[in-house]
């Protein structure tokens, strides 16, 4: 997911030294833009990095753990392995960024053993992967609106909207903990003639018909860090780099199933209310 998304309508003089053009409207804004249009590391951090000569990157690379340093007590260097050779290779550096995003750097971290750490790096009190907690996006609401007939969207992304959360915000109102956001979208739907064959087919399909209005609503709860929510590395399992697998033990529990009946009658009460059916 991308998300520093400042999107560059008049190209200043360092835009332009980082090799950045404006919004070209292409909709690749996922893949980091290759015109540089919004902000990402691919199109603005690592072209700018390597300008500078200092940059050096590695393709293929599985990193196995992180080396730590018993004489100076601290982090030295990483282990990486080569996804073709399976050749294990040491790099060592002043400072080190564990980027593996939530679940793999916790994979990286418990497999980083060492006299001093012997279960993970960092892991004295035994809590490394432990307290997992994630979104809750399982509900969804949606409708239909049969007026402003003569309104439309403009360009490729729907209208949008974003509802804060509203649920035990100054004070605990429900019988669940904590509390949901809530995504909001509206769009016309077209209408296609799928009737006739060959060239009568092609010509209906050509012809695009506005429908209604279609609405809809996703739910944005947060989970309960609980310890029962974990990750831990494998002790019989291991991937083909000999590195062990990520055993993975998390799940939904009551809250959250009070929260998602709580988002479904707040939002079905909503779009009634907006005359949405």
């Amino acid at each position: 997911v991308y998300a520093r998304c400042a999107h560059l309508t008049v190209p200043q003089k360092i835009h332009l030294e980082q090799g950045r053009a404006q919004c070209q409207n292409r909709n690749l804004c996922q893949r980091g833009c290759p015109f540089g249009g919004y902000f990402s590391s691919n199109s603005v951090t690592l072209p700018w990095a390597e300008k500078t000569g200092n940059l050096t990157m590695i393709s293929g690379a599985v990193v196995h753990s992180i080396i730590y340093d018993e004489k100076t007590g601290k982090a030295s260097g990483v282990v990486v392995i080569d996804a073709k050779t399976h050749k294990a290779t040491e790099y060592f550096a002043r400072v080190i960024f564990v980027n593996a995003a939530a679940l793999n750097t916790n994979l990286i971290l418990l497999n980083s053993t060492s006299k001093r750490f012997p279960n993970g790096l960092g892991n004295d009190n035994g809590l490394l992967g432990k307290y997992v907690a994630f979104h809750n996006y399982r509900a969804r609401v949606s409708g239909k609106y049969e007026g402003f007939l003569d309104k439309t969207t403009d360009g490729r992304s729907h209208t949008s909207a974003y509802i804060p959360r509203f649920r035990n915000v100054e004070k605990q109102e429900t019988d669940f903990l904590r509390g949901y956001a809530a995504g909001f979208s509206a769009n016309r739907g077209i209408k296609r003639n799928t009737d006739g064959f060959g060239e009568a087919l092609k010509n209906n399909l050509d012809k695009k018909e506005l429908g209604p209005w279609n609405v809809g609503s996703h739910m944005m709860g947060e989970t309960i860090p609980k310890e029962s929510n974990y990750v831990a590395l494998d002790k019989n399992k291991k991937d083909e780099w000999g590195m062990p697998l990520l055993s993975i033990s998390i799940d939904y529990d009551d809250n959250d199933e009070k929260m998602v009946k709580d988002y479904q009658e707040q939002m079905t009460m909503m779009f009634e209310k907006a005359g949405f059916h």
